[in-house]
């Protein structure tokens, strides 16, 4: 970080060798600063272009016909992608994949769970409960919230016998009662 009110800091950030909702936290905490550097750095940049003359915010684009194509963005949650197919200059199919699809995605063809079921398998239930439908699976949609999730989305419970529903936005509070 550079030297302004405060001396220049260096962070460090290394991969966990255990992941879990801590340190998926304290990942995005590191993203923050990342993203505040390469602002600072492009803001750099374009104080120098403007001392330059470099002004020209836009060139000339013409519309492709045909076109096949994609974007690809890193968002607050994940990846975010564009998908467009263009047909005689005008959109023929447009689709969006979302962060939170990509992470609440099912088994893959190859049998490989999504990011959220991969996180809460094996996951230790720390709350303590006498019978099973006392169970309120707090431990799990901890792990979910983690992900910062941006749906609108029930989680299923499977207890025993019993099928707990909690909406995964919320914070469950009001719900022992």
């Amino acid at each position: 970080m550079p030297k302004s009110g405060t001396p220049a800091t260096t962070l460090h950030w290394w991969i966990p060798t255990r992941l879990n909702a801590l340190e998926r936290n304290r990942a995005r905490a590191y993203h923050v600063a990342y993203c505040g550097m390469v602002a600072y750095t492009f803001l750099l940049k374009a104080f120098e272009y403007l001392r330059l003359g470099r002004t020209a915010m836009s060139v000339p684009y013409t519309i492709p016909q045909e076109a096949v194509a994609v974007g690809f963005w890193e968002a607050g949650r994940g990846i975010l992608t564009h998908h467009v197919v263009l047909d005689a200059g005008r959109i023929a199919n447009y689709q969006i994949v979302t962060p939170s699809t990509w992470m609440a995605s099912p088994l893959d063809p190859f049998g490989v769970p999504g990011p959220y079921e991969e996180a809460v398998l094996n996951t230790p239930i720390l709350e303590e409960y006498g019978r099973a439908e006392d169970f309120t699976g707090i431990d799990i949609l901890r792990t979910i919230r983690s992900f910062d999730p941006c749906m609108p989305c029930t989680v299923h419970l499977y207890a025993g016998g019993q099928v707990l529903h909690r909406d995964a936005t919320t914070c469950m509070c009001g719900e022992e009662g």
